[in-house]
């Protein structure tokens, strides 16, 4: 018998077609502990925004100045308004709790209006304190430093001398290496004017009581000129 199967009229039928066999994927396997560690994190980072977001709208009530207050300066009540700063900020501001506290001290340096108030600006001593005097020093450009002078920092005022002015015995008119070291005084810079149309400005200092006469009679003069020194 063939194994080709006819027909009833004969003709040859066709092979049957074989379907492919196709395999039936396999289930990954899970691993717990993956899935465990991935849940933690998930959890950690969502508590961790949640405490940056709560970080960053929490503000606090803080002292700020209403005004500028020269150094000197005692501060009232009216020198003073509450603001709410950023608790991350960085700033440690005085908490508006201890405003009854900050009235009655002085400024040390000159305290710029808006700007939040801190403990090292404030100073239960007046200035000038006792034996102390606050002179201001009207002074060239020449006479002072290129770097801006700030509230607080401590300087030494050269008394200068003018060689023409000063005659050597003989008669010889002296030159600058004929004088002897100039006498100087130590000071603290107050405060700090605008400039004038002439470039010159004022600068207030605190010097010993005994030496502001004599200082303001030298600038008057032109004979002062200052010098940073270290802290």
């Amino acid at each position: 018998m063939s194994l080709t199967d006819t027909s009833r009229n004969g003709a040859a039928l066709p092979a049957p077609s074989i379907a492919p066999v196709v395999k039936a994927a396999l289930p990954r396997r899970r691993r717990p502990g993956l899935i465990a560690a991935g849940v933690v994190v998930l959890v950690l980072g969502c508590l961790g925004a949640y405490a940056f977001a709560r970080a960053a709208g929490t503000n606090e009530p803080v002292l700020a100045v209403t005004a500028t207050v020269t150094a000197g300066h005692q501060i009232t009540d009216a020198d003073l308004r509450v603001v709410q700063v950023n608790a991350g900020s960085g700033l440690i501001p005085i908490p508006s709790t201890q405003r009854n506290t900050v009235v009655g001290k002085y400024a040390k340096v000159e305290l710029v209006a808006g700007t939040l108030l801190t403990n090292e600006q404030l100073t239960t001593t007046a200035v000038p304190a006792a034996g102390q005097q606050l002179i201001g020093l009207e002074l060239k450009p020449a006479q002072l430093p290129s770097r801006p002078l700030r509230p607080g920092e401590p300087v030494l005022l050269v008394i200068t001398s003018d060689p023409r002015n000063v005659t050597l015995d003989g008669g010889k008119k002296a030159t600058s290496a004929d004088l002897p070291s100039p006498p100087t005084v130590a000071a603290t810079v107050a405060g700090v004017g605008a400039k004038a149309t002439d470039d010159t400005v004022v600068v207030d200092v605190v010097v010993p009581e005994a030496n502001g006469p004599g200082l303001l009679e030298r600038a008057s003069q032109g004979r002062v000129a200052v010098a940073l020194v270290a802290r």
